[in-house]
């Protein structure tokens, strides 16, 4: 049995530690949870494995380098976790290149220390023990551990740490492909927007929170005007960019709680939680607005790419999900009829968009 140099029992317990560390992991990546909460308990494991006083983790992203620290806890204090955008330098670029686990003494500033990890101790005292997360060749991140300078870490240690890390890459990279398995499952792969299967569910959920806090939402039924003409004359492939483009304007005049959901080939409809009728009128007249100004390819052989908006509300028009797209569907027919490029509010008589 393998033994530290104060003759501890080290290895089976801290091994034991390690796979059950990585069955809490597996069954946290199965329920969809966040980043942050999927490399909690990886980071308290190092914390434990190492004898450090905090971990991080810098994940690459597609929009920049995300940090997750884990602060561990003192007495009866909770370990502190955070997740946030790091900027990248030249620290967290040779950081990452480190393919082995390298000890790192008087290498990193106080400051770079605290920006790294979320500890606000003396790098003086501190020693950083850092590894790149690789899965396949692939670069992930980094994965460190701040350590007391005084005490190194024997082989036995580093040879946890790095089973830590190769495991923690392979999790990682997992986490990242149900992620995308889950969001496919839900989206449309020509748009990104969500699919019909997503927005029935959605909608029986809002209708369901609505009424249950006594609350109002609506909803917008998009339809995109002059597509038959220009598929006629550029082609379905081109037509299809069109559609792309219109789900990318509206989805840029959204708020973040609102969802984009593909309803049919041409036509889209948006959740508004909490929005009363005029206001998602005002939303709709925006995303109108965007898509009658952008200059589509070849639309000047055609004419103008615009679109026709149908609304309804929760529980005006409808306490049902059949009810509500009923009646948004009237109102995009209303706006079709008296000339397109219209938003029309459900049970009005006069279009909400200035004629």
């Amino acid at each position: 049995m393998a033994k530290s140099k104060k003759g501890q029992k080290l290895l089976p317990g801290s091994l034991d530690l390690v796979f059950s560390t990585f069955i809490e992991v597996s069954g946290l990546i199965t329920t969809g949870a966040s980043m942050s909460r999927i490399m909690a308990p990886i980071l308290a494991c190092v914390c434990e494995v190492m004898s450090g006083s905090a971990a991080f983790a810098i994940l690459e992203e597609k929009e920049g380098p995300v940090r997750i620290s884990y602060t561990c806890p003192a007495g009866k204090q909770r370990p502190l976790v955070r997740e946030g955008r790091i900027r990248r330098s030249a620290l967290i670029n040779r950081l990452s290149e480190k393919r082995k686990p390298t000890r790192l003494t008087g290498a990193v500033t106080s400051k770079e220390l605290e920006r790294l990890a979320g500890t606000n101790g003396s790098a003086a005292s501190q020693a950083l023990i850092v590894a790149s997360l690789q899965y396949q060749r692939s670069r992930i991140g980094t994965l460190g551990v701040v350590t007391p300078k005084g005490q190194e870490p024997d082989k036995l240690k580093m040879g946890l740490f790095e089973l830590l890390v190769r495991e923690a890459g392979i999790a990682l990279k997992n986490a990242r492909e149900f992620e995308r398995t889950q969001t496919l499952s839900i989206t449309d792969g020509l748009t990104g927007a969500y699919n019909y299967r997503f927005l029935i569910d959605a909608l029986r959920k809002e209708i369901d929170r609505s009424a249950r806090f006594d609350d109002v939402f609506s909803i917008i039924m998009l339809d995109v005007d002059g597509l038959k003409d220009y598929n006629d004359v550029h082609g379905h492939l081109r037509g299809s960019e069109v559609i792309r483009n219109v789900a990318q304007i509206a989805s840029n005049k959204l708020r973040s709680i609102d969802m984009l959901c593909k309803y049919g080939g041409d036509e889209f409809m948006v959740i508004l939680p909490r929005t009363p009728k005029e206001g998602a009128g005002n939303a709709a007249e925006r995303i109108r607005e965007a898509i009658d100004a952008h200059d589509f390819v070849g639309q000047k052989i055609t004419g103008n790419i615009t679109a026709s908006m149908g609304i309804a509300a929760f529980p005006e028009d409808g306490k049902t999900v059949e009810e509500l797209i009923a009646n948004s569907d009237k109102a995009l027919y209303r706006a079709k009829r008296r000339g397109r490029n219209l938003v029309w509010l459900s049970g009005k008589r006069k279009a909400f968009s200035p004629v």
